[in-house]
């Protein structure tokens, strides 16, 4: 299964949006304010590598998920496609 996560169309998300192009996955140009990337793999992002600060790295995902969250910690997320 894929996993799909929306990201807020706001500048300081932009590095979640760039890292995920840059790996390949799936990116939309923004609708509803929202951008939505998608991957048949596992959806990795590291809160350093964005240089994202602890506030948007906690709101990452405040557009919503369709699929589970693996791992949520203070440095990395992974994001799964349900089973």
């Amino acid at each position: 299964m894929s996993v799909t996560v929306y990201v807020p169309d706001l500048e300081e998300f932009h590095p979640v949006v760039e890292a995920s192009r840059v790996a390949g996955l799936d990116v939309d140009l923004p609708s509803g304010g929202y951008w939505r990337i998608r991957s048949n793999e596992d959806i990795r992002l590291v809160r350093k590598e964005l240089g994202l600060g602890p506030a948007l790295w906690n709101s990452a995902l405040i557009g919503g998920i369709d699929g589970e969250i693996v791992k949520f910690d203070k440095d990395e997320m992974i994001l799964r496609g349900r089973s």
